[in-house]
């Protein structure tokens, strides 16, 4: 197929652009990796291909991308050629920057794994990977098929890793982002259909089935339709097994190719023997049949899949937020004073950037020009923007309000607070609570009590009535199928990490749960935790000179190009906005402007009231609304203060009623 394989399939009429290199769906951003090829200009799914790439076309082989074959990634293949494994490009330093991190003697590698289907995958892995020579630590995430690696340099190289991974029939990939959520898009793809096609194909088989259980009023059945039934439920339940069952037939392979009881080997072994035995009896005509069962255990073990497959990719997609939460690309300054439109990943320490208001800060740095307030609520929680000048630090993941400033980076995109955040969030996950790890222990054991007990109990049968062994058997490997046992611990707690992000909470420790149940003694932030973090107007107090729409009107039209969460109460309050000029932004402080021709300030008593002196009775005002624990914002002109703003961070909904349950359940207060 050759070339034309892996580029867009526009070209064959289809919509979806796919990556040059590994054929995956190129995710829709503003910056697609980009790499000419043969004269062409070719896309990538991520940075990692696009690097890969460029190694065989520096190495001269560009013409393996014209001889391959189907990129078909997505259905396990391992694409990349064998000289890429021998040759080892993933072990040079200027693919691995994107991914690998570490110190002088160890390295640490995130890897993105395909074919994971259920903890016995993360196990098989984490032990291979754990007897390699060189390898300290290995975690898999199975909510993110994420592979943390940490290894000795001098004693193994990556590219020997990734070919360890892959000689157990599974493929790793350098992770990123976009490329993580493009294999989830396709799992949930792969589920959905499996799913639907099991569950449509077996009510073709119940409604066969029922003709074999059709009498005739003098008791006998209908033998025409019998046969019909059966024949035609033998063709549909073994379109299910090669369709719709197929994950569990390649898992138990694996499984029993690496000496592992998994969960599929009881699921196989009682499907194969359901089929065979109902094989059998439809040849012979003597006996019964249990396609309806087969196809019904099928669709309902693919639901419960679904349904931990849905949680898992929930959890993974509120973790990836984290990923996603900085920009791109950023605006680097280089020594002449041009500034150039770069990649995040091309940023390293002491490169300086520009960032205008209302952009996210992408790196760790400090503020060497300009001053401006930044939104630090994604780190802290706190609503309130804070005033940053030269010399501060500024962390990945703020918010620049008013004034374009220029920063000095400090730490990479890989070093930044925001990934180490994510970092926290990873380990949090993989420290399990003590009955995960317990049942993960149970399951290898119970299965292989599950066979011997299926062994046993079709040899009783066989000796003492052999029309009974097969029903028998069959009964005991579907009714103890350990899935309930290997699949609802990893399902609660990919459920639960989701639950805990959607809320607002970060889950650095789950195996925390143990404890926070016997917990009597909680503490909460106020702000941006029991209170939306969203100041509203809640009450406008006029000093003299002017009506309150006007005063709103005003106030709206000097905050009207700030990002600061008081500024946006009042434009959400303000009608019609005044023509402004000379607008000046006092980071920290407020706004001042000329409006018909007079001198307005708005912000802080201290700012509003510089070139005046303050009455007593504002004075006693302010004090009044601080002391009641709201914001105070004044409006004055150049003779007097006309208007004081008074804003209140209202409680989250269901706040009072938290409180009162964790009062009902003892906990204490004080």
């Amino acid at each position: 197929m050759g070339e034309a394989a892996a580029t867009s399939t526009q070209e064959s009429g289809a919509t979806e652009e796919r990556c040059f290199h590994c054929g995956l769906p190129v995710p829709d951003i503003e910056e697609i990796p980009t790499l000419e090829v043969h004269g062409r200009e070719r896309h990538f799914c991520c940075h990692g291909c696009e690097a890969v790439c460029k190694a065989i076309v520096d190495a001269g082989l560009e013409d393996y991308y014209r001889h391959r074959s189907d990129p078909a990634v997505t259905a396990g293949v391992d694409i990349i050629p064998d000289f890429l494994k021998q040759v080892g490009l993933y072990d040079r330093p200027e693919i691995q920057k994107d991914f690998v991190t570490g110190e002088d003697d160890w390295r640490e590698a995130n890897l993105l794994l395909e074919n994971i289907r259920c903890p016995a995958c993360l196990w098989l892995n984490e032990k291979h990977l754990r007897s390699l020579d060189g390898v300290i630590d290995v975690h898999i995430d199975d909510i993110t098929q994420r592979a943390r690696v940490r290894w000795l340099p001098e004693k193994i190289r990556l590219s020997e890793i990734l070919t360890a991974i892959t000689s157990i029939g599974y493929v790793a990939h350098p992770y990123d982002a976009s490329r993580s959520q493009a294999l989830q898009k396709e799992r949930r793809r792969r589920s959905t259909e499996r799913l639907i096609f099991a569950g449509l194909i077996g009510m073709l088989v119940m409604n066969f089935s029922i003709a074999t259980y059709v009498m005739t009023p003098e008791g006998e059945g209908l033998p025409l339709w019998i046969t019909i039934g059966r024949w035609t439920g033998l063709a549909l339940t073994a379109l299910i097994l090669a369709y719709s069952a197929q994950d569990f037939f390649a898992g138990a392979w694996n499984d029993i190719r690496n000496r592992r009881l998994g969960m599929d080997i009881p699921v196989v072994l009682g499907l194969t023997v359901a089929w065979s035995g109902s094989l059998y009896t439809t040849i012979t005509e003597h006996g019964e049949v249990y396609f309806d069962s087969i196809a019904m255990f099928v669709f309902f073990l693919l639901m419960a899949r679904r349904l931990e497959l849905r949680g898992k990719l929930r959890a993974a997609g509120r973790l990836e937020e984290l990923a996603r939460v900085t920009p791109r690309t950023a605006v680097r300054i280089d020594a002449q004073g041009e500034r150039h439109k770069v990649t995040v990943d091309e940023l390293v320490p002491d490169d300086v950037i520009r960032l205008t208001p209302g952009e996210t800060l992408a790196v760790d740095g400090v503020i060497l020009k300009g001053v401006s307030t930044f939104d630090e609520s994604l780190l802290t929680g706190e609503a309130t923007p804070l005033v940053r000048e030269p010399g501060d630090r500024v962390v990945a993941g703020s918010v620049n309000g008013e004034q374009p400033v220029d920063i000095r980076v400090t730490h990479t995109v890989q070093g930044s607070a925001v990934s180490e955040i994510r970092h926290l969030v990873e380990g949090g996950l993989e420290q399990r609570p003590g009955y995960a790890l317990l049942a993960e222990q149970a399951a290898t054991w119970f299965i292989a009590v599950i066979l011997v007990i299926a062994g046993s109990t079709a040899l009783y049968w066989w000796f003492n009535e052999p029309s009974q062994w097969l029903p028998s058997t069959i009964s005991v490997l579907i009714v103890t199928c350990p899935c309930a046992l290997a699949l609802a611990t990893p399902v609660a707690l990919a459920v639960s990490a989701g639950r805990f992000i959607d809320l607002g909470v970060l889950p650095l420790s789950m195996k925390a749960l143990d404890a926070l149940a016997l917990c009597r003694q909680f503490i909460f932030d106020k702000t941006g935790t029991l209170t939306e973090g969203r100041p509203a107007v809640t009450d406008v107090i006029l000093t003299g000179g002017i009506e309150r729409d006007e005063a709103l009107a005003i106030a709206g039209a000097l905050s009207a190009d700030s990002e600061h969460p008081v500024a946006k109460a009042l434009q959400v309050e303000a009608g019609q906005n005044r023509h402004i000029e000379s607008l000046l932004n006092v980071p920290g402080a407020g706004t001042q402007a000329l409006i018909d021709g007079g001198t307005w300030r708005l912000g802080k008593p201290e700012f509003a009231c510089e070139p005046l002196h303050m009455p007593p009775a504002v004075a006693a005002e302010i004090e009044r609304l601080r002391s009641s624990g709201h914001l105070v914002s004044l409006l004055a002109d150049a003779d007097a203060v006309r208007a004081i703003f008074a804003f209140d961070d209202r409680l989250r909904p269901g706040v009072p009623a938290m409180l009162s349950e964790l009062q009902a359940l003892g906990a204490e207060r004080f």
